[in-house]
């Protein structure tokens, strides 16, 4: 049995449409698809129903039309599909093969996947067939009712944004006649849209059709004059001026560098970094304040937290939902090796270089690495994200050497001596953030069967995403696991790092290096606060331990806080988290 939103309301079996039945019972199925494997709840429902003003036997309509729609899709089927009452509503569970919305979503995050990593024909090849599942619009008959309206209309922006991708992945590869082609009907239904005039005129231009490139501008400039009042962005203002010119740098460029749209890693061992997480979770108000930063032109971003919070993932995330924004690229890049070391200026400098477009490197000189740098980037809109900072001497000339260019910077340090910047500071996840993460990595079916297992095991992940995955990749690994007993093992600090290791995502190693970061005065007085009762109390009790004046030991707090190692969880107690105490008993010695 497949479901269909991205076009008409549809339900097929093999060899035939299943009828849909009666308007409220197509908009009850039209929600649940919307929001395949989530809880819609019953009160969401009921409004969308009855816009607001249900009749006194809403609720037992709401159950005939739920109890029909089991009927139709789910009798002697086996649970392949299921429509289950979860409170606070309903869920329609099914995965990606049975509905056109789901296969849609894995095949264009397949596809960016493979852009990402350079293999364009692929990513041509995967997007193209997200784009041929498209009937479209989506749910066009059920749109009277808002709630349905609202959710179609975010699939017809997913559509468009996938096609922009493809048509790009296309031009990487050198299919300019086809990106003409598909680019000009999708450019008549959305005229004001300008990623895909940036497509078009760079397809034109590449065609040998420099005229009609610079029409398409012209077009563009009077309906947002006319409509809006506005100029076109400086983005598409300057490949205008390009075309003008004929700018060399406009032909097809090699798949290594930073294409229009491109998400480009240096140094290639770290291209893990490419990928956005599929099951991020949560984060909604840090998301969009960090996205409003990056859409202001030259910012700089800090974005810090400890080891294990998702800084990486979160900057990452946040980076591929602006590719509209950043047309001439987004550039992400580790400040540690492998090992946690630093990596040089020198090596950094000519990474980010290579990324912009320069063959031949210069120099091993760090002035004139950030000079040839400086004039790479020119005019250009570019994103850079420089990962994992050590300190602002790090930092200062890597911001320096990128000039206008927006930076986030992510490290676990508070860098308080870079000037000029937006900081964000990532808390820990909620516990509600937490156990959905859970229900992500290690199923919903088998989180929800024993909740209050589960909250005591998100419970000690202490809102750690790292720590929350970890747990539910052991717990997926291992089916014959109950939650519970996972959490009474959890529970034993003499194990508690041992337990949280699943394959590659480990925290001891992360924890090892935050603490190889300290000076050794701030690692004792660490040891201090973590041995106080309870792991942590007040400056007095750390003066009294260390043996100094309170002054002095109100310092070492702050330098403590600065680096996350240290929180103010009940004024004025200072704390360590449980996790960390029990890393510094049991593996500081020996780092």
């Amino acid at each position: 049995m497949n479901f269909g939103i991205l076009g008409p309301l549809e339900i097929c079996e093999p060899d035939r449409p299943i009828p849909l039945g009666a308007l409220k019972q197509r908009v009850v199925l039209g929600l649940l698809l919307c929001n395949a494997n989530r809880i819609v709840p019953v009160q969401a429902l009921s409004h969308a129903l009855w816009s607001g003003d249900p009749p006194r036997s809403a609720s037992k309509n709401l159950q005939v039309y739920v109890s029909t729609l089991r009927r139709a899709i789910g009798a002697g089927r086996g649970d392949a599909v299921t429509l289950a009452h979860t409170p606070p509503g309903y869920t329609l569970r099914l995965a990606a093969p049975h509905l056109d919305a789901l296969r849609f979503h894995d095949l264009v995050q397949a596809g960016r996947r493979a852009s990402r990593a350079g293999d364009y024909p692929r990513a041509v090849d995967v997007l193209g067939r997200a784009v041929d599942l498209w009937r479209g619009p989506a749910l066009p008959d059920l749109r009277q009712v808002p709630a349905v309206a609202t959710a179609a209309e975010q699939l017809d922006e997913q559509y468009l944004y996938a096609c922009e991708d493809w048509l790009e992945a296309q031009l990487a590869i050198g299919c300019h006649t086809q990106v003409v082609e598909a680019a000009d009907e999708l450019v008549r239904a959305n005229p004001t849209r300008e990623r895909l005039r940036h497509t078009q005129m760079l397809a034109l231009y590449r065609c040998g059709r420099q005229t009609e490139a610079l029409t398409q501008f012209d077009d563009l400039r009077q309906r947002l004059a006319r409509e809006v009042g506005l100029q076109p962005s400086p983005v598409l203002t300057r490949l205008y001026q390009a075309i003008l010119d004929g700018d060399r740098s406009l032909d097809l460029a090699s798949p290594t560098r930073v294409a229009p749209g491109n998400v480009y890693v240096v140094p290639s061992l770290h291209a893990g970094l490419t990928r956005d997480t599929a099951d991020f979770t949560g984060r909604s108000r840090v998301t969009a304040e960090l996205l409003g930063e990056l859409e202001r032109p030259g910012s700089v971003i800090v974005l810090t937290g400890p080891p294990g919070i998702g800084k990486t993932t979160l900057a990452v995330h946040c980076v591929h939902r602006l590719g509209s924004r950043y047309p001439h690229g987004r550039v992400i890049t580790a400040l540690r090796a492998v090992e946690g070391t630093p990596r040089s200026t020198v090596d950094i400098l000519a990474d980010l270089l290579r990324a912009t477009g320069t063959d031949e490197v210069p120099t091993a000189e760090a002035g004139e690495l950030a000079a040839a740098l400086r004039r790479s980037v020119a005019g250009r809109d570019l994103l850079f994200v420089l990962d994992d900072a050590v300190d602002e001497y790090q930092v200062r000339p890597l911001i320096a050497a990128v000039g206008d260019a927006t930076v986030l910077v992510t490290s676990r340090w508070h860098l308080g001596g870079l000037d000029s910047t937006h900081r964000l500071s990532l808390p820990p996840m909620s516990a509600g953030e937490s156990l959905e993460l859970l229900r992500r990595v290690a199923g919903a079916g088998r989180v929800e069967a024993e909740s209050s297992a589960a909250s005591r095991l998100v419970a000690i992940c202490g809102g750690s995403p790292l720590v929350v995955r970890i747990v539910g990749a052991k717990l997926r690994a291992l089916p014959h696991l109950s939650v519970a007993r996972y959490a009474e093992r959890l529970g034993d600090e003499t194990g508690l790092l041992d337990e949280l290791a699943a394959g590659d995502p480990q925290i001891v190693p992360r924890l090892a290096r935050w603490y190889q970061d300290l000076a050794p005065q701030d690692r004792t007085v660490l040891h201090c606060l973590a041995a106080l009762p309870g792991g942590g109390g007040t400056v007095a009790a750390l003066a009294d331990a260390l043996g100094t004046d309170a002054l002095a030991a109100e310092r070492a707090m702050e330098r403590l806080i600065e680096a996350h190692l240290a929180t103010v969880r009940r004024p004025p107690r200072h704390e360590v988290t449980p996790l960390l105490r029990v890393f510094l008993r049991q593996h500081a010695a020996a780092v």
